[in-house]
């Protein structure tokens, strides 16, 4: 060997042990660290323990706090233990390839390791209705952007791992949540604007309003308020021009809670001042607690200037009035102002239940979103099911794989061996730029993994055809090599390249699924490339340069 090909072996074997290096977080041994609850009952505990009581795990407790080591631990693993009755918290312990190289584990997509996908539509109409304009394109866009930073404020609290939250457009955006525990908690904390204000009632028009209503349902058949919020709107706006409500009231109605459902319904219109006396960003800090007569409420402490905007708002001019508490545009209470507040401390009082108290005072402290937003798409996959994709997209790669294998070494014998180790090495590759770069394997980045097994001995079978033809015309084993390597590259790399080129658009301008393909597809045909005109060039030269071969076997 020269010297020459004495630094590309050092090159390759260091390449090739770094690469296993990069994969040993995926495909090595883990630890998973389960922290109990303090009350969890034996019975809990023992359906912990007995998820691991096969396929080749070790289970150890000490205390509160179970580990599991094993190769099979996955997101999607820790992901359904998290639901388990009695679970605190569970996290994958770092992998000591991760402290020494700053390696990573691969990420997976929702779709491999459960959790929720929601797509989120801005209600601008109903910002437009109330300024009486329309917005403009760059208004929504500073209106969406505002949205995304506090959405991820707030879903930062569920201590959700890795969420994805973007933009798609101007009008929606689309959140990732793997592994979250409470969906529906999540979705009723992200999905309301969390306005909270404080109004002045009107009680002549408010009497007024309410004593239309009563006439006009009388003589109406279907004899109670609409359910749809569009319904109501009109219906509240039918009624301010009947009454001749002034310009600076509006109507909205007043929800109180049905006892036999546990819902709140719109019961009576209300007549607000439109100027609000205290909004939501004047509150610095909230907390649960309960009033004076023990039902459940929101404390709060006011910000400076929201301590002198409400001791004017409970100043002796406004005594004997009521002051509306407006929640997401839904009057929830109105006390009586007896006294003035001036110490910037008082409580939201109202018919709440514990869920609803808990998303307040959480919505309170993260402060209030810009506009209301619709969920329009929603896509929930179990763990368990993701831990089932991750299997059988292992085993279709291993039958493809052992296909592709025995097809190259029974076709090409010596040289199918010689293909099959550069196959082996691709998916190394492939895996360790997969970890390096941070992107996330998804199920249809699994399908480009299979894809790119038949793609990437196609570079071998054309330089192997191109080496029959130089054998058949009787050339030297060098010859063979060089000219089997030389004649075949461009074929190889123009084949690749446009491949590559329409990889690279599905990344760019695909979505989800699609984009993950397209990465994985990429990623397979650059380490495919490389194996195929440099390692497996390299083992051809070191065979065509030793004087004992006289002939290769293709």
């Amino acid at each position: 060997m020269t010297r020459g090909m004495v630094y590309k072996a050092i090159f390759i074997v260091a390449l090739i042990a770094f690469s296993i290096i990069l994969v040993l977080p995926t495909v090595g041994k883990k630890e998973m660290q389960i922290v109990i609850d303090s009350d969890a009952t034996v019975e809990q505990i023992s359906t912990i323990e007995q998820r691991f009581s096969k396929d080749g795990y070790t289970v150890e407790k000490k205390e509160n706090v179970v580990t599991v080591s094993g190769y099979r631990i996955t997101n999607a693993i820790m992901n359904e233990v998290k639901i388990f009755p009695g679970v605190s918290d569970v996290k994958i312990l770092p992998h000591w390839a991760e402290r020494a190289v700053l390696a990573k584990k691969i990420n997976l997509g929702l779709d491999l390791q459960g959790g929720m996908s929601l797509v989120l539509r801005a209600d601008f109409e109903s910002i437009e209705r109330k300024h009486g304009k329309k917005l403009t394109d760059s208004e929504k866009v500073d209106i969406t952007q505002q949205a995304l930073e506090l959405l991820r404020n707030r879903i930062d609290k569920f201590g959700v791992a890795e969420p994805s939250i973007r933009p798609r457009g101007t009008e929606a955006i689309e959140i990732q949540l793997p592994g979250v525990k409470d969906p529906n908690s999540v979705k009723k904390a992200i999905g309301t604007t969390g306005r909270v204000e404080y109004r002045v009632v009107n009680d002549e028009y408010t009497r007024d309003a309410g004593q239309w209503l009563k006439n006009a349902i009388a003589g109406l058949k279907d004899q109670h308020i609409p359910e749809s919020t569009e319904d109501q709107y009109t219906l509240l706006a039918d009624i301010a021009k009947n009454i001749n409500l002034p310009q600076q009231y509006e109507l909205l109605f007043f929800f109180e809670r049905d006892e036999s459902t546990n819902k709140i319904f719109p019961a009576y219109p209300i007549a607000l001042e439109k100027q609000v006396a205290l909004a939501g960003n004047d509150i610095s800090k909230a907390w649960v607690g309960q009033d004076e007569y023990g039902r459940l409420s929101v404390h709060f402490t006011t910000t400076p200037e929201g301590a002198e905007k409400f001791a004017d708002v409970t100043s002796e001019k406004n005594h004997g009035k009521k002051l509306a508490i407006v929640i997401d545009e839904k009057v929830r209470s109105a006390p009586q102002i007896n006294v003035q507040i001036s110490t910037g401390q008082a409580l939201i009082q109202g018919d709440f239940t514990m869920e609803e108290v808990n998303t307040l005072a959480r919505i309170i402290k993260e402060g209030a979103l810009p506009v209301n937003l619709t969920i329009i798409e929603e896509r929930t996959v179990g763990p368990s099911l993701g831990q089932d994709s991750i299997t059988a997209g292992i085993k279709a790669t291993l039958v493809a794989s052992l296909g592709v294998m025995v097809f190259m070494m029974f076709y090409y014998k010596m040289a199918g061996v010689i293909a099959t180790f550069g196959l082996m090495l691709n998916f190394t590759f492939m895996l360790a730029l997969l970890s390096w770069l941070g992107f996330t394997l998804t199920l249809p980045g699994i399908a480009g993994f299979i894809l790119t097994i038949g793609m990437a001995v196609d570079g071998n079978v054309l330089i192997y055809e191109r080496m029959r033809e130089e054998i058949r015309s009787g050339k030297s084993v060098r010859a063979v090599v060089s000219n089997g390597f030389d004649r075949a590259f461009w074929a190889i790399f123009d084949s690749n390249i446009t491949t590559l080129i329409a990889a690279f658009v599905l990344a760019q301008f695909g979505t989800g699924p699609i984009r993950g393909f397209a990465v994985t597809l990429s990623i397979g045909l650059i380490a495919s490339m490389f194996v195929v005109l440099y390692v497996t060039r390299f083992v051809y030269e070191v065979i065509s340069s030793s004087k004992i071969v006289k002939k290769i076997s293709v």
